[in-house]
């Protein structure tokens, strides 16, 4: 039995700027902490590689994953035809969505 191909992940440089300084955060909280963010974040990335539409619809073509063990969202589109991932936003769950949506 064949695997399934995995999708490519695209970062944009916005969700990149939402990790770094969401980790920053973290690390001034608690030693350590923001990589943990990162792992978590690396986790769920591997797993919406494997199965993007895992998720539901949030707004227009998005999908949001929600991490384990942070309170936070990553906001997505899949490309089925060309098999990529964009990653939109990595966003904590407490905040105002039309802050991510503002980016699609």
């Amino acid at each position: 039995m064949k695997s399934k191909k995995s999708y490519n992940v695209i970062i944009s440089g916005s969700a990149k700027a939402d990790i770094k300084e969401n980790a920053q955060w973290y690390n001034q909280q608690q030693k350590e902490l923001g990589k943990q963010l990162i792992q978590s974040i690396k986790t769920c990335i591997k797993f919406i590689q494997q199965q993007p539409e895992s998720f539901q619809i949030r707004y227009k073509n998005s999908r949001a994953a929600i991490l384990n063990k942070f309170p936070y969202l990553i906001i997505y589109t899949i490309d089925s035809e060309n098999k990529t991932i964009s990653i939109i936003a990595v966003f904590h769950s407490s905040r105002n969505p039309e802050i991510w949506k503002s980016k699609i």
